[in-house]
């Protein structure tokens, strides 16, 4: 980890081999996975507490817009935020990109490999597939889906800070 160390809560989780530089603040058991990166250099970035950021997921705030995850947020394996907000209790699937600008709302899901384009604002509770195009309401199944993730990466991060495999 490099740069403002001081705003990474003293039980988040942070994995070997991913990597934090610049400004950087996580949340009470936030955790980011190995191979993920997080880069602040240019504006700060904020992960939301029991927000979890996957394998290998790259998270990067742009100059005039930083990154703010919200609490209990996921962002699957390989999924990129680049200068956005993703609010409370989304889901960033694997592989999807969130690009520059935009806005995911509350509950809200961006499918596999999906893309949000800059600037889009995706209201709370909608499905968004493909480049941006939004689907259909979250059930409330995916919202249960959504939490028991999060309550999942949570109870993992605990684990490994305490270092279990």
């Amino acid at each position: 980890m490099e740069g403002q160390l001081s705003g990474v809560a003293e039980d988040a989780y942070v994995a070997p081999g991913a990597r934090l530089t610049g400004d950087v603040r996580m949340a009470s058991e936030s955790s980011v996975f190995p191979g993920a990166v997080v880069r602040g250099e240019a504006a700060p970035v904020q992960i939301g507490r029991q927000a979890n950021v996957q394998d290998n997921c790259v998270v990067e705030a742009a100059s005039g817009h930083p990154v703010s995850i919200g609490e209990r947020v996921t962002l699957g394996h390989n999924a990129r935020v680049y200068g956005a907000t993703v609010d409370d209790r989304a889901m960033i699937a694997i592989g999807a990109t969130v690009l520059r600008g935009a806005h995911v709302g509350k509950h809200a899901i961006v499918a596999a490999n999906a893309t949000v384009p800059e600037s889009m604002d995706v209201p709370d509770r909608k499905l968004v597939i493909g480049n941006g195009r939004v689907l259909r309401d979250v059930s409330q199944a995916e919202i249960e889906r959504i939490e028991s993730g999060a309550t999942e990466y949570a109870r993992l991060s605990r684990e490994y800070r305490r270092g279990a495999p």
